[in-house]
């Protein structure tokens, strides 16, 4: 089966989502201001969203979108530079999940049954639901090698060096959420008739 790659416009409307998530991080608790403007243009080029609006949250996304939403008493209120990147980023990524999810989840790391749920709604009713919500987080978080190796190679001069981080933190979004339906394949493995025993008995 063949998918549909990127197009240009979209690589673009990465790197600028990109780069306004960098300045928002810059003074937030990530701390991730870099004295050299260069190298944070160069990190923000990464073919795929250094952030999250938290897509791999089912609950959280079904409540939010429900028609008569219970919200959180204690919710972190989004600013407004958070909210007008979140707002952005899920009006971007809701055309292009409606014209193509595959990019779409190429980007985000997004599951296809996310893709699917928030493109089943009008942008207008999205965007609503969405704009008191606290959305924006870090792809990797903090403390994880792989956010250390993408900030300190991502941003780096040397072109090769820059590739190899940006594919390794590619890889590593696209397997890591993955993970957890590969855990009941070692329980159904365990119920299956091992070949073994049967080549035993024959020989």
């Amino acid at each position: 089966m063949e998918y549909q790659g990127l197009i240009e416009d979209d690589v673009v409307n990465v790197r600028a989502l990109n780069r306004a998530w960098l300045r928002l991080a810059a003074d937030g608790p990530e701390q991730l201001a870099f004295p050299d403007e260069a190298r944070r243009h160069r990190l923000a080029d990464a073919p795929f969203l250094l952030f999250t609006l938290r897509e791999h949250e089912e609950p959280f996304w079904s409540t939010l979108l429900d028609d008569d939403p219970q919200r959180e008493l204690f919710a972190t209120c989004p600013s407004a530079a958070q909210r007008e990147l979140q707002t952005a980023c899920l009006a971007w990524l809701w055309e292009l999940s409606r014209r193509n999810p595959y990019a779409a989840r190429i980007v985000a790391g997004a599951p296809l049954k996310w893709c699917e749920q928030i493109a089943a709604y009008p942008l207008v009713r999205l965007l609503r639901s969405a704009a008191d919500a606290d959305l924006v987080r870090p792809r990797f978080p903090a403390e994880s090698p792989m956010h250390r190796r993408l900030l300190l190679r991502a941003g780096s001069s040397l072109r090769a060096a820059r590739a190899a981080a940006q594919i390794t933190a590619m890889q590593a979004m696209l397997t890591m959420t993955g993970l957890a339906r590969y855990d009941r394949l070692p329980a159904a493995a365990c119920r299956l008739k091992g070949p073994s025993r049967q080549v035993a008995d024959e020989v």
